[in-house]
């Protein structure tokens, strides 16, 4: 089907050949049901516009650059390599091609504002990236960018697009309440700031609401993605007193805490149960599976491509869009009331 047309997508989807082409350009003035069935189309054909021609008649590259922050813990990569399957679907959807920069802790942003500029783009995601000096680069240049996951202040001052890490830890907190577990420790890094402020103050919050004790023993200080925080658990599980459950602010954590506490001769669920953040693919297979919040991270890096086109078309867009999550129940949580 490569010889297909803007208009034949048209007569597929039953629209006229501008609503084709306002899905391709990002624009507004179609409705959801209308762009979603336009862009099944396009992807179910494999229909690629002439990027040349559109290039020359709307002066654009339809090129989005991603800037990624790539950690030396793979796990912690596996969250950003779902959200940018997401990505790559919209990204097609629209017409729009990808380049990537990866970052590392030895980039600054200076560095990272030229290999912006090296590359010929018509806006920018960055996924796990919260320097703000480089930030304000972009803005200076009036470059248009989106803030995927990178855990900044939901003041509504940068776009962005993230899940509700505060609710995420709320619910999961409350779920291990309503499995009876009345002591509750927390596992998680002191950064990025926000990202703590958010999943710590969602299990505080919860811990408030039922009047229950926020013990500070049970809150070890660990490192983000550098090294596995094992060392730290390790640590934290030599505590005379333990609670009866964890709160994980994300899969890897919690996967450390699992394996920490087998080799100390633990059972999970039996003596410590274990939620945590995040539903990567990991999670199902770990032993016992672990029960955890499920973001949908696939949507997350979609909705990013489709915030950030309407910001390069000048279109009106809501800056915070923070994504829900779904607890998904498997078998690190011990029902004490039974």
């Amino acid at each position: 089907m490569s010889n297909l047309t803007i208009r034949d997508i048209a007569r597929m989807a039953g629209v006229s050949t501008t609503a084709v082409s306002f899905v391709l350009n990002g624009r507004g003035g179609v409705s959801e049901a209308t762009r979603q069935r336009i862009q099944d189309i396009i992807q179910r054909t494999g229909f690629t516009p002439n990027v040349h021609t559109r290039r020359l008649n709307l002066g654009k590259s339809f090129t989005l650059h991603v800037v990624l922050h790539w950690y030396e813990y793979d796990l912690f990569n596996q969250f950003a390599l779902e959200i940018l399957y997401g990505v790559f679907k919209a990204s097609k959807a629209l017409g729009y091609s990808v380049i990537f920069t990866f970052v590392d802790n030895s980039m600054d942003s200076d560095q990272l504002m030229e290999s912006v500029r090296s590359k010929d783009c018509d806006g920018v995601i960055l996924s796990q990236i919260e320097d703000p000096s480089f930030i304000a680069q972009l803005q200076r240049e009036k470059i248009p960018f989106i803030c995927a996951d990178s855990h900044i202040p939901h003041d509504g001052a940068l776009p962005l697009v993230e899940v509700d890490y505060f609710q995420a830890a709320y619910d999961a907190t409350m779920h291990l309440c309503r499995r009876g577990h009345t002591e509750i420790g927390f596992i998680g890094p002191q950064t990025p700031q926000e990202f703590h402020q958010s999943t710590f103050g969602g299990y505080a919050a919860a811990l408030r609401d039922e009047e229950l004790v926020c013990n500070p023993a049970w809150m070890p200080s660990i490192p983000f993605a550098e090294t596995s925080a094992a060392d730290s658990i390790e640590q934290l599980l030599q505590c005379p007193w333990l609670p009866t459950a964890f709160l994980c602010a994300g899969d890897p954590f919690a996967i450390d805490a699992i394996r920490c506490a087998k080799a100390r001769g633990l059972r999970i669920p039996h003596d410590i149960s274990v939620i945590s953040l995040d539903d990567l693919l990991v999670s199902r297979y770990t032993d016992p599976p672990l029960t955890t919040m499920s973001f949908d991270k696939e949507l997350l890096g979609r909705r990013a491509v489709e915030v950030l086109c309407q910001l390069i078309n000048g279109e009106d867009c809501q800056a915070v869009n923070l994504l829900p999550a779904v607890l998904v129940e498997r078998g690190t949580v011990r029902d004490l009331r039974k």
